[in-house]
């Protein structure tokens, strides 16, 4: 039996740069696009003099890591007394940089403040490279310097007027002198503005991959731009920036679905302060974050003063319409159109027996909706269609219709007035502006047209579903949806609420201020110890760990290694089979959580287990 070999431990051969190394400046710190959670920390690399002059703080290069080639970013270049073990820059990708050093700065903060890899924030800061855009690039204006000083305000939109033109107006009466960067909610928002601004830079995550690269170096190699842009925007690396507007700040579409979920309002906020950048929000109605910072003074709040003409109709017996409504909206159809608000898209989300009330359900467990008029019933879930239902509890064939959407709306205006146009605006088939002159039209929240000198009427069918929502942000959003809606009626129309006639809503609209209802919301936030008042993070994670994970945190709220007055809830059930858990701290202590959190996914991350799914300060605690 031949004797057994000792053991020998491998070690990785670092390869010798091709070339002499850089004589001043011979290193570069560079961020590595490992693909690790755990490895998030810069690294160096020796700078080969075939590289000095173009490698710069910003610049896309290639490096070895872990046995492989991947991408980097250079933060700076630095002499280094010793020298030994450091890999070479295998290849600058770019002759130039990509990113400044405010730009940087800002990935940096948002990276710590979202407890994330800095690529993961570079991915959406930074549009992926396209070779035959580098090569058109041929020359650099040199960066002015700003005189802007950080400010922050709110600007509400008036009613009566186009918004984008309001905020045009708005804007030309500024000044401004370098670059505005104007970040607004989907495409659609970006091409009404661009309507306004044809010479605007746009980077609108619609336009193809080359398009916008290009669009993105444009921003950064020029001066005195406008530049529109949706959610990843807010990033873009503009050098003469005098100023940021973000439209309607609220809204879902700008936070991050990807990890880590930052969002654009806070973004903002952190580089309006670190870049000493004015930030102005405008929109209808502020959320509940923006407006604790207004009650704080923390920003100064520009009012629109106005009044409108709001009714309500309180209906009795559930009916759609009540009877009073239908000859208000036929008087208001001499003078315009009418733009009716339904809560909900297609004909009807639910279907009950009529007999017994048992809820329609398919073999495989979903709910039949019901897409038209003369629709079989159709599984929510599996699309299965039944052509001849049966109530499984008492064999009834009679079907009562709930949770109606804006065709099923439609149907039934259609029948109560007639011979007049009815038209149609939500999901896939949103209408043009300006496109409709007369008539009807029907539309989903968020979905409906810019008419020329306003609605004449606008009504707001079953209002108090907007406001009955399960999420917390259910009355943040029912306030824009009223507000916003509502600033398209015409200077003579009027605004007609199906709703009880306590509601405080119409008390708001009738004076243009949404404060009445924003105040309201803070209390109950405050009373209950929830965000903004709150830090929040929501990790999801499997159900095997879940009790595992809370009793781990509980542990380190004893130690004292996250803060005291930490609130641990859940696990709860998700929809997708896994466990969320929610933490809450007060906000000054935040970043004691915030960093255990961080130790704690990268621990799981060295040990190779998958991070947990993690979002802080997310849009929803309940999704």
């Amino acid at each position: 039996m031949a004797p057994a070999r000792p053991l020998r431990l491998k070690s990785e051969r670092v390869a010798k740069p091709t070339g002499a190394i850089a004589s001043e400046f011979n290193c570069a710190e560079i961020i590595v696009d490992s693909g690790v959670y755990h490895l998030d920390k810069s690294f160096s690399y020796l700078v080969p003099e075939a590289f000095a002059d173009i490698c710069q703080t910003g610049t896309r290069v290639q490096i070895p890591f872990n046995g492989r080639e991947v991408e980097g970013l250079v933060l700076r270049r630095f002499n280094a007394e010793t020298t030994a073990g450091l890999k070479a820059i295998s290849k600058v990708l770019t002759s130039f940089p990509v990113a400044s050093e405010d730009s940087i700065n800002l990935i940096l903060a948002v990276t710590q403040h979202w407890s994330a890899h800095p690529y993961d924030i570079i991915r959406s800061a930074i549009p992926p490279r396209v070779a035959s855009v580098d090569k058109k690039l041929r020359q650099v204006l040199p960066t002015k310097e700003s005189s802007a000083k950080n400010t922050c305000e709110y600007f509400q939109f008036p009613p009566f007027e186009n918004p984008y033109q309001v905020l045009a107006r708005y804007v030309n009466g500024r000044g401004v002198r370098g670059t505005t960067l104007i970040v607004v909610p989907d495409s659609r928002a970006v091409q009404r503005l661009f309507s306004i601004f044809p010479e605007a830079v746009l980077l609108d995550s619609d336009l193809e991959r080359t398009v916008r690269y290009e669009n993105y170096l444009r921003a950064k190699y020029s001066a005195g731009n406008m530049v529109i842009g949706t959610r990843s925007a807010i990033f873009a690396d503009i050098p003469d920036l005098e100023e940021i507007i973000v439209v309607d700040e609220g809204s879902e579409n700008y936070y991050e679905p990807r990890t880590p979920g930052w969002n654009v309002r806070d973004v903002s906020l952190i580089r309006s302060r670190i870049s000493s950048v004015p930030l102005v929000f405008c929109g209808f109605s502020p959320s509940i974050e923006i407006g604790l910072m207004l009650e704080k003074g923390e920003i100064s709040y520009k009012a629109s003063d106005a009044r409108l003409a709001v009714t309500n109709f309180q209906p009795e017996n559930g009916e759609l319409l009540p009877g009073r409504v239908i000859k208000e909206v036929k008087t208001a159809l001499n003078h315009g159109p009418v733009l009716i608000i339904a809560p909900r898209k297609g004909y009807a989300q639910g279907v009950l027996c009529s007999k017994c009330r048992n809820v329609a359900l398919c073999t495989c467990g979903g709910k039949f909706v019901k897409n038209s008029e003369r629709a079989p019933l159709e599984c929510s879930i599996c699309a299965e269609r039944n052509l001849d239902w049966t109530c499984s509890w008492c064999q009834s064939k009679t079907q009562f219709l709930i949770s109606r959407g804006s065709t099923r709306f439609a149907h039934e205006i259609g029948k109560a007035i007639t011979g007049i146009p009815i038209a149609s605006s939500e999901g896939d088939h949103i209408l043009d502006d300006g496109a409709v002159k007369s008539g009807i039209v029907i539309a989903t929240p968020g979905s409906a047209p810019f008419v020329i000198g306003g609605y004449s009427a606008i009504l707001f069918l079953e209002a108090e579903s907007l406001l009955s929502q399960a999420d917390m942000r259910a009355q943040e959003r029912a306030r824009q949806i009223f507000f916003s809606h509502s600033g398209l009626v015409s200077k003579s129309g009027k605004i007609f609420l199906v709703i009880s006639h306590g509601n405080p809503i119409i008390g708001a609209l009738s004076t243009w201020k949404p404060s009445l209802l924003l105040q309201r919301d803070l209390r109950d936030r405050e009373e209950t110890s929830l965000p903004p008042y709150m830090a929040a993070i929501a990790m999801d994670c499997d159900v095997a760990e879940s009790a595992s994970f809370v009793k781990g945190l509980e542990q380190a709220r004893k130690d004292g290694r996250i803060p005291e007055m930490s609130r641990i809830l859940g696990p709860s059930e998700l929809k997708n089979g896994l466990h969320r858990v929610l933490i809450l701290a007060p906000k000054e202590s935040s970043a004691l959580l915030t960093d255990f959190i961080h130790e704690f996914q990268r621990r799981r991350s060295a040990a190779g287990k998958s991070p947990v799914s993690m979002r802080i300060d997310p849009y929803s605690l309940s999704r």
